[in-house]
């Protein structure tokens, strides 16, 4: 194959492809490409995406993903793009890259015009049957004004941003602390404090909302979940509070344990779900919880740590639960360990990413860093209707793991107080699952690691729950020639594949693929209609 003609001259395109299934069940996909290699990045002055992040799909099959580009001028591009790949098809846009000016506020200039976003440090997300994108962004900062002691001060260099009926708007920021933009600030903590971040993707929730994880310091380090509603009515809104640090865990008397740690929410039309607990390493208290986009709303616990594991012997409990939930408004869909039983499995610093982070991970473990997995572990649904849960595949046999692990956070020395991660780097674990729901059955997606020989196999696969038979099918997985997803691909193996919470909606699959050798390499995001 000649690659490099590959690149200049192939274009976003359709595949057919048979995938054996892990049941032996052979199924036919056909695989649409969003964007891939050789697409030529929208108002990118003909460059093309170099690499892609996980995307998430709406269940009109609108797609939206992060990608960027190489240097090219010495400074690659980044940016947050939709496609709509459903019956109205459509061209790729940008949401927001980093030419993109900062929504407001914003009154600060650099080289004479208003900044713009630099970064986009997680996953976008589209609501689940609406169009509004939103996504988080770095900036410099994007206010002045003055101090009481008549200095000048500058904050903002974090934000959610939203893509709602065609306008960018800045949906929460770091301001909270400044005169006149109180619905910033953080409720339920001391008046005028701000936001220090938004770890992890906020959620949206309906056209007009997010919901989100945000971190602030309140007579100490403090986080919760919350939510804002932005521009209904042409009005903005105060942001309120789901949960925080000052929240009791459900099931506690008076004066009992609160929430010492809390994960990015998923969220329907309505409500939201997010994981919570006293202890984020070695809980012993918390679970998964669900509350309505209410004032002061009350938690309604779904799934707890200590409950009853579905499907295992009476008294096997859960003692950990994933963070990744995905939510369809009805199902719950989450990873979930037992029992006191692991593995040891050595993590190797990362070759690719930001310098500093891996110079910082090289220093510290020169010789990979060997970690404790849970060998009892699975991907679990919980039906909020009928508040039964329900197994959807565990480890043992054909399954070995379902956790992967990232290597981040901030490097002694490099940023400021406001920039992405307060924390050292260090190693992050996270499992991947997506469900959507319709009558009493939902379908599942999950990514997996299978105990082949002689190297273990990744991929994605899809089952349903409760199910009905034992079959899971494989929709991708590493080894396969690249040609079975995309055709500019044929000959380059599949080396990794990647899925996200919001990444199976209403029948439609996104994914992200990448493929290649020592000589060439490939990548892109593609979608496929499984059925409804």
């Amino acid at each position: 194959m000649n690659f490099k003609a590959v690149l200049a001259t192939a274009v976003a395109c359709l595949c057919v492809s048979s995938v054996q299934s892990a049941s032996a069940a052979d199924l036919t996909y056909t695989w649409y490409t969003v964007a891939n290699n050789a697409t030529v990045i929208p108002g990118g002055d003909g460059r093309v995406f170099n690499s892609f992040n996980q995307p998430s799909v709406n269940s009109d099959g609108v797609v939206v993903l992060r990608a960027r580009s190489k240097g090219g001028d010495g400074k690659p591009l980044r940016g947050i793009y939709s496609r709509p790949m459903g019956a109205a098809a459509g061209s790729l846009a940008v949401v927001f890259d980093t030419l993109t000016t900062v929504p407001g506020p914003n009154n600060i200039e650099y080289n004479g015009q208003l900044g713009t976003l630099t970064e986009f440090p997680a996953f976008p997300r589209i609501g689940l049957d609406n169009n509004t994108i939103a996504s988080r962004g770095q900036s410099k900062p994007v206010w002045k004004y003055t101090l009481p002691d008549g200095t000048e001060s500058r904050t903002g260099t974090s934000g959610i941003y939203a893509m709602r009926l065609g306008e960018r708007v800045g949906a929460m920021t770091q301001l909270g602390a400044v005169s006149g933009f109180d619905d910033f600030s953080v409720p339920g903590a001391q008046a005028g404090t701000k936001f220090d971040q938004f770890p992890g993707s906020p959620a949206v929730a309906n056209t007009n909302a997010v919901v989100f994880k945000g971190n602030y310091t309140d007579g100490g380090s403090k986080t919760g979940i919350f939510f804002r509603r932005f521009n209904p009515s042409g009005m903005q809104a105060n942001a309120q509070v789901i949960a925080s640090s000052d929240t009791l865990i459900p099931g506690q008397p008076v004066g009992g344990v609160r929430f010492g740690s809390t994960a990015p929410p998923s969220a329907a039309d309505k409500d939201a779900v997010f994981l919570g607990l006293d202890n984020e390493g070695t809980p012993t208290l918390g679970g998964i919880y669900r509350a309505r986009l209410a004032t002061t709303p009350q938690l309604q616990t779904l799934v707890g740590i200590g409950e009853q594991v579905p499907g295992e012997q009476y008294g096997t409990t859960f003692n950990r639960l994933g963070e990744a939930l995905s939510y369809d408004g009805r199902f719950v869909a989450f990873w979930g360990a037992w029992g006191a039983d692991t593995r040891p499995v050595t993590l190797n610093c990362p070759a690719d990413g930001q310098s500093a982070v891996i110079t910082f991970c090289n220093g510290k473990y020169p010789d990979g860093l060997i970690v404790q997995v849970p060998v009892h572990q699975g991907f679990f649904v919980h039906d909020a209707q009928t508040r039964k849960t329900y197994p959807v595949v565990k480890t043992g046999g054909e399954y070995l793991d379902f956790l992967y692990w990232v290597f981040s956070g901030r490097p002694p020395g490099v940023g400021d107080s406001e920039s992405e991660d307060f924390e050292e780097p260090r190693w992050r674990s996270a499992a991947f699952v997506a469900t959507y729901g319709r009558g009493g059955k939902t379908q599942v997606a999950f990514k997996a690691r299978r105990p082949t020989t002689p190297v273990v196999t990744d991929g994605i696969y899809l089952t349903e729950a409760p199910k009905s038979t034992a079959i899971v099918q494989t929709a991708v997985e590493t080894g396969m020639d690249g040609a079975m997803v995309d055709p500019y691909a044929a000959g380059l193996p599949v080396t990794s594949v990647g899925i996200e919470r919001d990444g199976l909606r209403n029948g439609w699959l996104a994914i992200s693929v990448s493929m290649g050798n020592e000589e060439a390499g490939w990548a892109g995001v593609y979608v496929t209609r499984i059925g409804k």
